[in-house]
């Protein structure tokens, strides 16, 4: 594979089970660890029992740490630990943040026995591609759970990640074997949840004007000036037997990122062996989950079940 570019540029400041790959019938048809961080309680966390830990920092290999927040269990962590959601942000790859996507995560499966992690991570600016700075850093944040993975309760052999439109994008590149500098990364989770999730980025940028712009930002250019790290940042181009199952959910009328992104990923994780299962809901990009869709909880916790017995 063609190497990609490493030199990477200064941040900015951040203010502070059918696992075989076929369409799902309901769709078309229908601080650090050393110092504890204050414990935050909302109203509404206090109703779920969410213990929220904020604006911890954690290390990144390529420049100025970043922060997440980590959302727990109130109780005793059960024998083995807590699985993990590590929930990756969307925003075209250059917008938004952990403090929205990981309370939404949070109380959708925080009462149902998970920590939930939600990092910042490098974004892309008009002047400065992210490319492959935040991958680098989402697997930063997957040692960093690794790492403390004692002194958060979890089982640091169920780590999930989870992301919609582009944090699906770096969730679901987490679950394949990738080369961000010319070095093989094999899988750094044990399973990802994908909300419409860009999975062929050359594909993409034909496909949808406004997620092309994204894209060359996110890059650094277009298809014909880096093919190369086009095809390093297409989940698809990755996907090999022994890959993290992953279970897809896209918008059937997704003007963004078309739902053929996903449904081509879960064909080729079919044809790899590699447990999948997808689900094609109705409407757009924007699927609000767990708010809009908390019906697919069910399903992503069976199937997290079946993966992991198997």
């Amino acid at each position: 594979m063609t190497r990609i570019r490493t030199n990477l540029r200064r941040r900015p400041r951040r203010l502070l089970p059918s696992c075989d790959g076929a369409l799902e019938p309901r769709t078309l048809c229908s601080a650090d660890l050393a110092r504890p961080p204050a414990v935050i309680d909302s109203n509404r966390i206090a109703r779920d029992r969410i213990h929220a830990a904020v604006n911890i920092t954690y290390p990144t290999p390529s420049g100025p740490s970043e922060q997440l927040n980590v959302y727990s269990p109130a109780g005793t962590p059960p024998p083995g630990g807590w699985p993990v959601m590590l929930a990756i942000h969307g925003g075209g790859w250059r917008r938004f943040s952990k403090d929205e996507y990981g309370p939404r995560i949070a109380r959708g499966f925080v009462p149902r026995g998970f920590v939930v992690v939600a990092p910042n991570y490098q974004l892309s600016a008009h002047d400065r591609s992210s490319w492959p700075t935040n991958l680098e850093d989402v697997q930063a944040a997957v040692a960093w759970i690794r790492d403390n993975a004692s002194s958060l309760g979890v089982n640091s052999r169920r780590i999930v990640a989870i992301g919609e439109s582009a944090g699906g994008n770096l969730a679901t590149l987490l679950g394949v074997t990738t080369e961000p500098a010319g070095v093989p990364v094999p899988p750094q989770v044990s399973a990802v949840i994908g909300f419409s999730s860009p999975t062929d980025l050359t594909r993409l940028y034909s496909q949808s004007p406004l997620a092309g712009l994204a894209e060359k930002q996110f890059l650094g250019g277009t298809p014909g000036q880096i093919p190369g790290e086009y095809a390093a940042a297409s989940p698809l181009d990755h996907v090999a037997p022994g890959d993290a199952p992953m279970f897809l959910v896209h918008g059937g009328q997704d003007p963004l990122v078309p739902s053929s992104q996903s449904v081509l990923l879960g064909h080729a994780l079919a044809a790899a062996g590699v447990p999948n299962r997808l689900v094609i809901v109705p409407g757009g990009h924007k699927l609000d989950f767990p708010i809009h869709d908390a019906d697919l909880i069910p399903q992503i916790l069976d199937f997290l079940k079946a993966v992991w017995n198997s």
